[in-house]
This record gives C-alpha cells, structure tokens and sequence, in this order.
C-alpha cells in the first residue's frame, strides 16, 4: 500500500471535525493508494446512498486509488469504508473476466463471440416461443444513470420485454412513492446542508451510523460543535445511531404508523401547528388531522407495546425547535454515555414545549425507504 489515511475498517467514521453553521463543515480528504496513478479520473461512490465524490486514480488502465473529492458539497473530501476498499474486488485473482458456457453440465472457457451468439440464439428461441415478456431483467441499486438507460433499451427497443426490475423495489421505490404522495415529486425536499444548522434530528428507523457513514460522521460533528442538535432516534433496535441519541424510542417491531401518527396527535392537540403555512402550502391536513386524532397517548402507547399511562407523553425535543429535519429508512457509537432512552411517546425531556416547529409539514424532511405512515386510516 503506498498511502492510506487510516484503516477504515477499524476507524469507520474517521477523525471528528466539530463545527457549526451552514457551509462551515471543514475539509478532510480521505486517499487511499496502491501505486502512484497516471492520471485522476472525477467520479462517484454508488456503495451506498449518499454519493460521495471522489477521483479514481488510474495507472496503465487500471484503478489504483481512490481520494474524495474536496470541493464536493455532500461529503467535503471524506470517504467511508465502502468508497475506500471497494474498488479493490476488481483485482481479484478469482474474478471472472472472461466468458464461461455450460456443455454437458460442465463449465468452460469461451470467446466472447461464442457466448454472445449464445446468447442471442437461445432469447430469439424463446422469445419466438412464448412471447418477449417471459425474458426480465434484475437489475442493481449501484449503477449510474447512463448504465440504466442503457439497460432500458437493451430491454424494451431490443428485446421488447416489459419485465425490467431491480433491487431498489425493495427499498428506494417505496420512498420514492412516499415523496411522490406527501411531496408531489420522488426527489428529496431536504438537503444535507440543512444538517448545519438543524435544532433537532429525527431518525426514523434510520441506523445512519452503519448505512451513511460518511453522513453519519457529519452529524457527530456537529454535536460534537457549539450549539449541538438534539437527536432523537425511533428503531425497535438499539443501533449505534440509537446509543448516540438523545432520546430513543423503541417501538415494537411494525408499529411505526400507530407511533408516529400519535407523535402528530400530540402536536396538533397542544397547537404546535402552523396553520397559515399549512394553508398556504399544503393539502390534505384536515385529513390527516382526523386520523391522528384517534390515535391518543394510550392507544399510541398500546400498539407500539408499551403499558399506558395516565400522565400525558411530552414531546419538547421536537415541538421546541424551529429547525427539524426528519430522515426515514428501513436501512458505531461514538460516546460512552448511555442515551435518554424511553418507551414511546414518553421521551424523558418532555414534549410541552412552544409554537414553533409545529407542524410536520414544515419540518425539513429527508425520507430514506420508509413509506409514507401519518397518513394511514385509524387501525384498532
């Protein structure tokens, strides 16, 4: 190895940076090189969902390196563990590079031209046979825009199946139906920029600290920075990013509508609600306002699978800030200290608080892959 910043494996989020303020997120770049590169290749790390940029060294061909990219305004220069060591798999010794063609139950070597012909001849039989739908293609979560409209018109103009599917249904596509529904549009309403000058954090079922490194490590800066935000963390698990919390609320497993839609009751009974920039711009409320309105402390408290209690839950974390931004997602602790930690709805710092975040339609959202929940009708 000619040069490593650090061994990620063990120091996963890398050296802290404490700030605050918006922009202020100082640089660090992280490198990691086998051999001195030819040239620098401007690219994006698609290991996870963040989208880190980096440049990829190249030397006779191949990557030999990889650094952030610091003038990028998602990750400031840093990598996490993935965006470092990924590149790696591509020397292995036991990769295939070339074409294998099964005879007699067997595998063997073949040219390119034989296993394209191969190819071609056997889709032709079956398309002319059953029709081109019974072809489908799965695809991955980790290609770039170009590669998937390429795919497209290899599947649809070429072969003209319909059947074309990836892995992102399980994950991406709900939250991209759940913006769609709350926001008008699949794209992200937040920005990571919004993290700068948050008062409060709210992770839903989003355990960034494993899924987000490169975020995550954000985050820990600033709370490590003057005026911290609070965090509050809601997954049945005690993640790392739960033992960072200030207050975490664990639910059983699958009861996150019947919680969050009891977390909204409390905010509309008290009045933390904006009425003028609902009216102005949003739809649906008076809806929404009749479900949550079923959904008391006791009841909330009943389905997430916490016994009830006859002094009313407090949400001040939240309904006190100006400043929210929310991340959900169905996808290492940084402190020893142990977290606030609270059954549902009853987060020990106390929900009364004042006018301002109000209304969860003005809280800066960033939905991951959860769907949308504080719309669901009323259950028993």
């Amino acid at each position: 190895m000619l040069h490593e910043d650090r061994d990620s494996i063990r120091d996963t989020w890398g050296p802290a940076a404490p700030y605050s303020g918006e922009g202020r997120w100082p640089l660090r770049v992280d490198e990691r090189v086998e051999k001195a590169p030819d040239r620098w290749v401007q690219s994006c790390c698609v290991l996870c969902s963040i989208g880190c940029a980096l440049d990829v060294g190249v030397k006779g061909g191949k990557i030999v390196g990889v650094r952030g990219r610091g003038v990028d305004r998602v990750n400031h220069g840093r990598l996490g563990p993935e965006g470092l060591h990924g590149w790696a798999a591509n020397h292995s010794a036991d990769r295939l590079t070339r074409p294998l063609v099964r005879d007699g139950g067997e595998l063997r070597e073949a040219t390119w031209s034989e296993a394209m012909s191969r190819i071609v001849r056997k889709s032709r039989a079956v398309r002319d046979r059953y029709t081109s739908d019974v072809i489908a293609f799965y695809n991955s979560g980790q290609l770039f825009l170009e590669e998937y409209h390429t795919l497209s018109i290899i599947a649809h103009a070429g072969l003209g199946t319909s059947n074309l599917d990836g892995s992102t249904r399980l994950c991406t596509a709900t939250a991209a139906q759940a913006l769609c529904e709350t926001f008008g549009t699949d794209g992200q309403p937040g920005s990571f920029a919004d993290l700068d000058v948050a008062d409060c954090l709210f992770l839903v079922g989003h355990n960034l600290a494993e899924t987000g490194t490169v975020l995550w490590r954000r985050v820990l800066d600033r709370r490590q920075g003057p005026r911290p935000p609070r965090l509050i963390v809601i997954d049945p698990r005690e993640t790392p990013t739960a033992r960072e919390a200030d207050v975490h609320l664990a639910p059983r497993a699958g009861t996150n509508v019947a919680l969050l839609n009891g977390l909204l009751h409390l905010l509309v009974a008290a009045g933390h609600v904006d009425r003028e920039f609902i009216d102005q711009h949003t739809v649906g409320f008076d809806r929404l306002e009749r479900v949550v309105k079923g959904y008391p402390p006791e009841r909330a408290r009943k389905r997430a699978g916490r016994p009830s209690s006859s002094r009313p839950p407090r949400c001040r974390s939240c309904s006190s800030t100006r400043r929210t931004p929310a991340s959900s997602a169905s996808r290492k602790a940084t402190r020893s200290r142990s977290p606030r930690r609270a059954g549902p709805l009853g987060a020990r710092r106390g929900w009364e608080g004042s006018r301002a975040a109000t209304s969860s339609c003005r809280s800066t959202t960033a939905t991951g892959t959860g769907k949308a929940t504080t719309s669901a009708p009323p259950t028993s």
